[in-house]
């Protein structure tokens, strides 16, 4: 990723953060707008926000994202906002898309489902939309991209050293939580075969214990109860990590709105039936998966559909399991012991060289300037 970009580009960025942020029990983490926040940060781009927004210590004062009560979007060029925003029913700004404003404006989409297109004609509005779980076999908008969860320095601090891969237990480490039919599937299918050449790890930790440490409390509750430093040393000590999610779909209609697309949906996991057409396909998992230095197992993007803006291999930086031919990655895993060592070792380059916080505000910054 070049950072050529940065001699181009002398203008503010303006966040809109959800007011309602930080609260343990709820689904308050805005993840993608932390991510993209730290890079730009490191990039020395100035931006503002609405309101207070993430520490990283309990005992700084200092937020990431802090209120500007003399900065408006009108004095910058790019606004963004995440899905919290719909995701939680409240209204958006006042005059967002008022006729005489001069800047652009970025929507970060991690919702889970596709029902908000439908029924919200901003959707049509927002200049950019940066779309988690992007699925190739469908039709967005002209103004979709595709987009990742990434990485935050949160996770990073928490892989900053780990085993050597020869140190660590030749283990499968599988730690779900949500109940997804893909998940469900790849379990089922997978681990009665795997399990024979790689033993499985599935301890889950409880959402009711938050850890007693200050800083890792602070982020537990910051992150919504996704936040255990227990979980990343199990992580950090398995040869493997298993990261499938989302759910089958079916490939017809196009638009992953539809009423038939999503009357699909709910069949195909009634009945325990695979497509070749995933939705909701991404997790934290994934990234820190690939950042602790595992072999990742995911199913196969270039099949089902997955897209990134940077596109991993298969083989190379992940293992993408074939579910009609499950037998075949367990065979090589079996054939070639040395496998797991260098999908880990490439994946890992891989997440950093493209999906750490600089990489994703340099990408991010590329993209707006078309617009500008």
């Amino acid at each position: 990723m070049s950072r050529d970009i940065l001699s181009k580009f002398n203008r503010n960025i303006y966040f809109y953060c959800d007011p309602k942020q930080g609260v343990p029990e709820g689904e308050k983490l805005q993840h993608l707008l932390i991510c993209l926040a730290e890079g730009l940060k490191d990039l020395g781009i100035t931006f503002f926000s609405n309101v207070n927004y993430w520490k990283d210590f309990p005992d700084q004062e200092q937020f990431l994202f802090r209120q500007s009560p003399d900065v408006t979007p009108d004095d910058c060029a790019v606004l963004v906002l995440q899905n919290n925003w719909f995701t939680d029913v409240h209204p958006l700004p006042e005059n967002l898309f008022h006729r005489n404003r001069k800047y652009i404006i970025v929507y970060m989409d991690a919702e889970d489902t596709d029902r908000t297109y439908a029924v919200r004609p901003e959707f049509r509005q927002f200049d950019i939309i940066l779309r988690n779980h992007f699925n190739s076999k469908f039709e967005y908008g002209n103004n979709f991209y595709p987009w990742p969860f990434g990485l935050n320095k949160r996770m990073l601090r928490e892989l900053e050293e780990v085993p050597e891969f020869q140190k660590r237990k030749r283990q499968l480490l599988i730690n779900f939580r949500a109940d997804h039919s893909v998940r469900e599937t790849s379990c089922r299918l997978i681990i009665p075969r795997i399990k024979k050449v790689l033993p499985i790890d599935n301890y889950t930790n409880s959402l009711d214990q938050p850890p007693a440490d200050p800083y890792h409390y602070l982020h537990w509750v910051q992150t919504g109860r996704r936040h255990y430093p227990d979980y990343y040393v199990r992580l950090k000590n398995s040869a493997a990590c298993a990261c499938f999610g989302g759910f089958f779909v079916p490939s017809w209609p196009k638009n992953p709105e539809n009423l038939i697309s999503r009357a699909g949906r709910r069949i195909l996991r009634k009945l325990k039936l695979k497509s070749n057409t995933i939705a909701q396909w991404d997790s934290w998992r994934f990234w820190e998966s690939l950042a602790a230095g595992c072999a990742t197992f995911h199913v196969d993007f270039e099949k089902y559909g997955l897209a990134l803006p940077v596109m991993p291999e298969n083989w190379r930086h992940y293992i993408g399991i074939d579910l009609d031919n499950i037998q075949e990655a367990v065979d090589r895993i079996s054939d070639e012991p040395e496998i797991l060592e260098k999908v880990a070792t490439q994946g890992q380059r891989w997440v950093m060289e493209n999906y750490a916080p600089v990489p994703t505000a340099l990408r991010f910054l590329e993209t707006v300037s078309q617009k500008l």
